[in-house]
């Protein structure tokens, strides 16, 4: 699996984890899978996700990792408490952004793969260009 539950442990602390889920960790990985199928969702506009989340170890991408923990546990926090932890709230608020950007290729991250035989970078599209303004004005004399 892409992200294991003892990883949490670098943005929440366990005995939280394990306080709010009732120690069923079943919950804890039904979370993972579902932030990596919305993660997929935004990612799968310019990368190749099949590969991005099948890596494991120091194979992975470790800013895609950073994000998907952040929005791990503020799932896990929303899913029992109802007064919002702000500091889960601002990392899931980052990394939505980070999706955002990714997804409108407003940012490119080149170590991620690409979708094979398609465009590699947003950027690197055929732009069509748009002239603006009229055509020289003519002298005329009376």
């Amino acid at each position: 699996m892409f992200l294991s539950q003892n990883e949490l442990k670098t943005v929440a602390d366990k005995a939280i984890i394990v306080l709010i889920t009732d120690m069923d960790e079943e919950i804890v990985d039904q979370v993972i899978a579902e932030s990596i199928d919305l993660m997929s969702s935004y990612l799968s506009r310019y990368y190749d996700v099949q590969n991005i989340f099948n890596k494991q170890g120091a194979a992975r991408n470790l800013t895609v990792l950073k994000y998907l923990k952040d929005i791990v546990i503020y799932e896990v926090y929303m899913r029992h408490t109802r007064q919002i932890n702000e500091a889960a709230q601002k990392r899931y608020n980052e990394a939505m952004n980070f999706l955002e950007k990714l997804n409108t290729g407003d940012f490119f991250i080149s170590t991620l793969p690409s979708i094979p035989g398609e465009i590699t970078s947003p950027n690197n599209q055929e732009e069509q260009l748009t002239r603006f303004g009229s055509n020289s004005p003519y002298q005329t004399m009376y």
